[in-house]
């Protein structure tokens, strides 16, 4: 009960340290508002047949998804430098409940973000003209469950980036850069275009936002997780103890 009591006054506190700082606040106020406006465009500018609860959601969580996993970069690399790994912060808080407070607080701030989403996306489907097959709810709780999806391996990818890299600068630029470039270069070269849905976390975004997942969409998306969620997070975690078993010596 003790540990469990720690924990949760762990996460409160990572929670309360993701609107600590300016540049914390404004990475959280540029999700929303690009969430926003990327609802508004594709609601009252794009052609009706892209005023479904789907499309919508696929611009409004892909553009949250960009800057909000920066915030949990931010969270592991205040605790997790390159040079310095403490066993504890603070009073009777391990290194491991620490690292699982992180996660905690990664996955609660990307619910979060996948509820701000739904709930923009919801309102400017409404408030969009009809599309013109009438279709535009279809799926909405497959959609759902795929916009929490993409908000948590994007979060907890940008979690496993701070804890691997333990610099914010590199972290930020190696959640950016690495899928990106891995998307376009499976995309170019042909040998590789079978693979991108199954390594890139940007081609599993349309799959699951699209509303139509099948058994081999379900697979893509649990190679993308066990790559860019799991491994990355796994990797970033051993880098840590290494550390600290080295600031141990």
């Amino acid at each position: 009960m003790r540990t469990g009591g720690g924990l949760s006054r762990a996460t409160g506190l990572e929670l309360r340290k993701s609107v600590s700082t300016p540049a914390r606040r404004w990475l959280l106020a540029a999700a929303g508002v690009v969430g926003l406006v990327s609802a508004g465009v594709v609601a009252f500018n794009g052609p009706a047949e892209d005023h479904t609860f789907s499309v919508i959601s696929f611009y409004t969580q892909s553009a949250i998804s960009l800057p909000l996993p920066f915030v949990s970069v931010l969270l592991m690399t205040q605790d997790f430098e390159r040079r310095a790994s403490s066993r504890t912060s603070g009073p009777g808080l391990s290194r491991d409940a620490l690292i699982a407070a992180k996660l905690l607080a990664s996955m609660i701030i990307a619910v979060a973000g996948a509820a701000y989403g739904v709930l923009v996306s919801a309102l400017a489907t409404s408030a969009a003209a009809p599309a013109a097959d009438e279709g535009r709810w279809n799926a909405i709780g497959v959609i759902i469950l795929g916009s929490v999806l993409v908000q948590l391996i994007a979060q907890l990818a940008g979690a496993g980036w701070g804890l691997l890299l333990g610099s914010s600068a590199l972290a930020i630029v190696a959640d950016v850069v690495v899928p990106l470039g891995l998307w376009i270069l499976t995309g170019a070269v042909p040998g590789l275009q079978g693979v991108q849905a199954w390594l890139t976390p940007f081609a599993s975004v349309r799959n699951l936002l699209s509303g139509q997942m099948d058994a081999q969409r379900w697979a893509q998306v649990g190679v993308i997780v066990l790559v860019w969620v799991v491994a990355l997070n796994a990797a970033g975690i051993l880098r840590v103890y290494r550390l600290g078993e080295s600031a141990g010596r």
